[in-house]
């Protein structure tokens, strides 16, 4: 059996997804402080079988990576043998404590059909999803899947009118970014999630401040705490928006344990950078964050 391991970097939200696993938001902020950002699927050629996502091209320190460009799309895997996970395990800044004014996410950014949409929508419906935080304190969301396929792990991309994949080879280790590139102009990258609320408009608590935006194991109660599920629909027509080519820092570590067992824990594990993958360096106001 091979473990396949994908850690999410920069600004996504989690969700639960009404009983059927996770709804990540990898959201985009047009008309913005946040609006230059990179969104991408991160990967060492040497750990794909085939490709036929659209405008994949070199990125990295000496274009050593590839990287697939998100727009919109829905992405879904298959190939795991996991059962869904049933939420994220770990500490992780929730938005019902950064922002207790917060009532609910913009349909723009939760709904994956909507008109207007402002997201790209990643459904894990199998696998185990962590929070982990990294030396630097960002913290990631790392998902470990397991199949015995010798293709291993297929993502998949599909924008309304077509479909598109990566085929991974087993055991392969990969990331998906939605990253801003450090700019002292720039506001806290964290105050951007701000952006996809109802009653968010005046929240500023970020993760370097403490609490209550400080990363924890639950959230808090909300005026609308009930979450809403959210199937994967047909979806709207992807906007034709260049992706900007990355060019961050790379780092190197370990991979994770073999066997991927996870122990469900109350607090955040510290898990070394993914080899293969460009890791920008920032802190924990760049973390991931769930809903509620």
């Amino acid at each position: 059996m091979s473990v396949t391991s994908i850690q999410f970097i920069g600004l996504f939200v989690v969700m639960m997804n009404g009983g059927a696993g996770l709804q990540i938001l990898l959201p985009h902020f047009p008309g913005t402080p946040y609006e230059n950002h990179i969104s991408v699927i991160q990967y060492s050629s040497n750990q794909v079988l085939s490709t036929t996502w659209p405008g994949t091209a070199d990125c990295g320190p000496n274009n050593s990576f590839r990287c697939a460009p998100i727009d919109l799309e829905t992405i879904t895997f298959s190939g795991a043998l996991d059962p869904q996970p049933n939420d994220l395990v770990g500490n992780i800044p929730h938005l019902s404590c950064c922002c207790p004014s917060m009532t609910d996410i913009l349909s723009s950014y939760k709904d994956p059909g909507a008109a207007d949409k402002l997201a790209a929508h990643i459904f894990v419906d199998h696998g185990v999803a962590e929070a982990i935080a990294a030396s630097n304190t960002r913290i990631d969301t790392w998902v470990t899947m397991h199949s015995t396929d010798a293709a291993g792990i297929t993502v998949t991309g599909d924008t309304g009118t077509g479909t598109f994949n990566i085929v991974f080879k087993a055991g392969a280790q990969f990331a998906i970014l939605n990253s801003i590139p450090p700019d002292p102009a720039t506001p806290p990258h964290f105050r951007a999630y701000y952006l996809m609320g109802t009653g968010s408009s005046d929240c500023t608590a970020v993760p370097t401040g403490g609490p209550p935006c400080t990363p924890t194991a639950t959230a808090c109660t909300t005026i609308n705490s009930k979450a809403t599920a959210v199937s994967t629909p047909a979806h709207s027509k992807k906007k034709n928006t260049p992706t900007p080519k990355p060019n961050i820092s790379a780092a190197k570590s370990k991979p994770k344990p073999p066997d991927g067992t996870q122990k469900q824990k109350s607090r955040a594990s510290t898990k070394p950078k993914m080899p293969g993958v460009t890791v920008m360096d920032t802190d924990v106001d760049c973390s991931n964050t769930h809903w509620p």
